[in-house]
């Protein structure tokens, strides 16, 4: 007696030819909540085609782990196979046999297929009826039509030997089987790709040569200490010139008068347009040493801002590689070690002090400008920029504690779709320099599936980067106000 394999679904001609000949030997002793056998039907009829539709509902209404028990959960309705004869009945085509079943399991109602396996020496096939497995999260499949053994709105059910209505446990089972949860098929893909690495800037020629060459400019500006010399007024000795130096003596008077007149006018014009230094020289050293102390704190913070502009930045990329459809998806990716994440900055506005926010140095010592009313002519015909449109949050937001957590809000991820963060982000500094790899977690959750999907994800740390050029630049070291 041939071996009755259920281990595999008979869905090709191979594996239902050798069904065929395991059930021709054991006739009904085959039959199971898995399997039927049909000696023969006449498919030309409506009433036998009925006959088919209610195997397909009763088969369709099992639950998932009793159908899964053989046949991988399929089941299997043999036409054309009695008690040890394989007669198998006229082929007929798909079309016919579908247009007759449908209005009984309905077009949403459970999938199923045929296989015609065909006799050797005869005319006639012996035809499969496939059912596909039922599955958590499908409610019962009613009958959709009146027939001679089926009525509309009835839940049928495939026992072992029969197909049957289903009595009010097994219907409670059937409700439950529909309230369940689905197993979902998931395959993700989590990438991290862009600039990562460990950066560098030397603070002797950066930090330090900066705040040396202002210290030398500011304090330079002060008034040198002069020494003191003794007043002795001219005199003229009047006695030693004759009457004709008097007259010309009183000629030279009166120009140097005249030229005074001139000297003194000039000197008023520049009294008008400046205002003397006001600041005691105390005052104005104290600034300096108050501006030093915050611009060495601004620099820790600064530093970074440099690099955000220098590194290329990080892209995230999700990959769904099912054919399902997720709806409200958002992603956590946990990155551990000692790496940080930055926003980026785009180079241009890392080019100066303000955008960096370094204070400036207090104002050189000396009389300055006075506003003579006419401050207000530099900005006229200047429109402000504005910007119109609504606020677009960042795709990816992090935080940095010791490690960096990212939060993606990735939203619709489709079947075989990918989604990708925006490439002008945030950019990834790791502050060991021997790190060669970052590793860490990521976690996945969508609307409608009460599941949380997870994973690992390795991120390649590329060669260390030497900014200390770069923050040269932004400090203007390389003219003469640098050293």
């Amino acid at each position: 007696m041939s071996d009755l394999d259920t281990s595999r679904a008979p869905r090709g001609v191979l594996a239902a030819q050798r069904l065929v000949e395991a059930v021709a030997e054991r006739g009904d002793l085959a039959e199971r909540h898995y399997l039927e056998l049909k000696s023969t039907l006449d498919l030309s009829t409506k009433k036998d085609k009925e006959k088919i539709a209610k195997f397909i509902l009763g088969a369709s209404n099992r639950m998932p782990d009793t159908a899964a028990t053989a046949f991988e959960g399929y089941a299997a309705m043999v036409i054309g196979v009695g008690a040890g004869q394989v007669v198998g009945i006229a082929p007929v085509e798909m079309m016919e046999i579908a247009k007759v079943v449908q209005q009984y399991v309905g077009a949403a109602g459970p999938r199923w297929d045929v296989v015609w396996v065909p006799i050797e020496g005869s005319a006639n096939q012996v035809l499969i009826i496939v059912v596909d497995p039922p599955e958590p999260g499908q409610r019962p499949f009613p009958c959709r039509s009146n027939g001679e053994s089926l009525t509309s709105g009835r839940i049928y059910i495939r026992a072992d030997g029969e197909t049957r209505e289903a009595n009010a446990d097994e219907f409670d089972l059937l409700l439950a089987r529909g309230a369940a949860s689905q197993k979902v098929e998931v395959d993700f893909g989590v990438e991290v790709s862009g600039g990562v690495a460990h950066v560098a800037i030397d603070d002797a020629r950066t930090l330090e040569a900066y705040v040396a060459g202002q210290r030398r400019r500011l304090l330079g500006a002060l008034p040198a200490v002069e020494p003191l010399v003794n007043d002795t007024a001219d005199t003229v000795d009047t006695g030693a010139v004759g009457a004709g130096s008097l007259a010309e003596l009183a000629a030279g008077v009166q120009r140097i008068a005249a030229m005074s007149s001139v000297a003194r006018s000039a000197a008023l014009m520049v009294d008008a347009s400046t205002v003397p230094e006001g600041r005691t020289e105390e005052a104005y050293r104290a600034a300096i040493d108050l501006w030093e102390t915050r611009f060495r704190t601004a620099w820790g913070a600064a530093s970074p801002r440099i690099a955000a502009s220098s590194l290329q930045p990080v892209v995230v990329r999700i990959v769904n590689r099912t054919t399902t459809f997720f709806h409200d998806v958002e992603v956590k990716v946990h990155l551990d070690g000692d790496v940080f994440a930055y926003d980026y900055i785009d180079p241009q506005w890392a080019e100066d002090l303000s955008s960096l926010e370094l204070p400036v140095p207090p104002r050189v010592w000396g009389p300055r400008q006075r506003d003579l009313g006419y401050s207000h002519l530099a900005n006229a015909g200047y429109v402000p920029q504005s910007f119109s449109g609504t606020y677009i949050p960042p795709s990816v937001s992090f935080k940095n504690g010791g490690s960096v957590d990212l939060d993606l809000d990735v939203g619709e991820l489709r079947p075989r779709g990918t989604y990708e963060s925006e490439d002008d982000e945030f950019v990834l500094v790791v502050a060991d320099a021997s790190m060669t790899m970052i590793h860490g977690t990521w976690q996945l959750t969508a609307r409608d599936h009460n599941e949380v999907f997870t994973g690992v994800i390795d991120i390649p740390v590329g060669e260390p980067v030497d900014l200390t050029d770069s923050a040269r630049g932004v400090l203007r070291l390389d003219n003469t106000t640098g050293a």
